[in-house]
C-alpha cells in the first residue's frame, strides 16, 4: 500500500520537486519554485485526488486519505528543522479538522502545540496523583421520583490548572492510549461505589460506565471487567456499560464478537448503545 501511495505521489511531480517516506504512513513532498499560494493549494489538491482513488493490493482494493500539513520557506521557517517541524504541526492540525484536507502552518499551530503537549505531560501523572474524581448522575423515575440508575462521569482536577473539561482531556487520552488505565480506573471505581451503597442499605440500581472505542477494541476488556466485579463483589446486573454507535460502526463484526463473548460470560448484562454526545 505505501509503494502505491509513494507511485501516485510521484505520477505528478516535477524533476525538481523530491518526495520522501520520513516513516510509518508520512510522506514528505518538497516543491521548488513555487511562487504564490494557489501553486501550493492546487498540488496539495492533486495528492488528495490521486488518493482519492482505491489502491488494488492483492486483488484487493483499498481506499486511504491523506491529511496534508504545509509550510512554506522561509517565511514560516529559521532552518530546515524547523521547517519540517511546522509541516508535521500543520498536519496533525488538518487531522484534528477531520482529515482528508490540508492546512498551511500559522503560529498559532505551535502554540496550540505546545499546550497539547504541556496537558498530556500533566494527563500522565494525574492517576498516579489521585486527580480524578467521579460524580454520578442519576436517572430518575419520572412518575414517581425514585432513582433507577446513575452514570458514572469522570472529572479532573489538577492542582494548577484547576478543573479541567472532559471535552479537552478524554480525546488526548484516547489519542495517546493513556485512556486504557484511566477507563479501568473508571470501572472499578463505579463498581467500588456501587457495591458500597448497596452495602450501606441503599437500593440496588445500575451504574453506566462509558467504553471508549480504543478501550472496546483491547483484547483484554472481557478479563479487565472480570476483574474489577471480582475485586468489588459487584453483581453483574448492576454494572451496564455504554458504547456510542461510531464505536458500532468502526470494525462491526469485531464488535459483534466481543459483544457475543462478553455476554457468554455473563459478567455484563447491560449494554446501552448512544449517539456521541458533548460531556456533560
Amino acid at each position: 500500500m505505501l509503494q502505491g501511495v509513494a507511485e501516485r505521489l510521484g505520477h505528478f511531480l516535477r524533476d525538481v520537486d523530491t518526495i520522501a517516506r520520513l516513516g510509518g504512513d508520512e510522506f514528505t513532498v518538497v516543491l521548488e519554485g513555487v511562487h504564490n499560494v494557489s501553486q501550493i493549494t492546487a498540488a496539495a489538491q492533486k495528492i488528495q485526488d490521486s488518493l482519492s482513488q482505491p489502491l488494488l493490493v492483492d486483488n484487493r482494493e483499498i481506499f486511504v486519505s491523506a491529511s496534508i500539513g504545509i509550510s512554506v520557506y522561509p517565511f514560516d521557517v529559521k532552518d530546515i528543522d524547523e521547517f519540517l517541524k511546522n509541516a508535521d504541526i500543520a498536519m496533525y492540525q488538518a487531522k484534528h479538522d477531520g482529515g482528508s484536507t490540508h492546512r498551511f502552518f500559522v503560529a498559532e499551530m505551535n502554540n496550540h502545540t505546545s499546550e497539547r503537549l504541556a496537558l498530556e505531560g500533566r494527563l500522565r501523572h494525574a492517576l498516579a496523583r489521585r486527580q480524578f474524581t467521579l460524580h454520578y448522575q442519576p436517572q430518575v423515575n419520572i412518575p414517581s421520583g425514585r432513582i433507577i440508575g446513575a452514570e458514572a462521569l469522570i472529572r479532573w482536577h489538577d492542582e494548577e490548572l484547576g478543573s479541567i473539561a472532559p471535552a479537552r482531556f478524554i480525546p488526548l487520552a484516547e489519542a495517546t492510549g493513556l485512556i486504557i488505565p484511566i477507563g479501568e480506573w473508571v470501572l472499578h471505581t463505579a463498581c467500588a461505589q456501587n457495591k458500597a451503597w448497596q452495602d450501606a442499605g441503599c437500593a440496588p440500581i445500575p451504574v453506566a460506565v462509558n467504553l471508549s472505542p480504543r478501550q472496546f477494541r483491547q483484547a483484554n476488556l472481557l478479563e479487565t471487567i472480570t476483574q474489577a466485579l471480582t475485586d468489588t463483589g459487584l453483581n453483574p446486573r448492576f454494572l451496564e456499560l455504554e458504547i456510542t454507535e461510531s464505536t458500532i460502526m468502526h470494525q462491526a463484526e469485531k464488535t459483534i464478537v466481543t459483544w457475543r463473548n462478553c455476554t457468554r460470560w455473563a459478567c455484563v448484562c447491560r449494554w446501552t448503545i448512544s449517539a456521541p454526545a458533548i460531556p456533560a
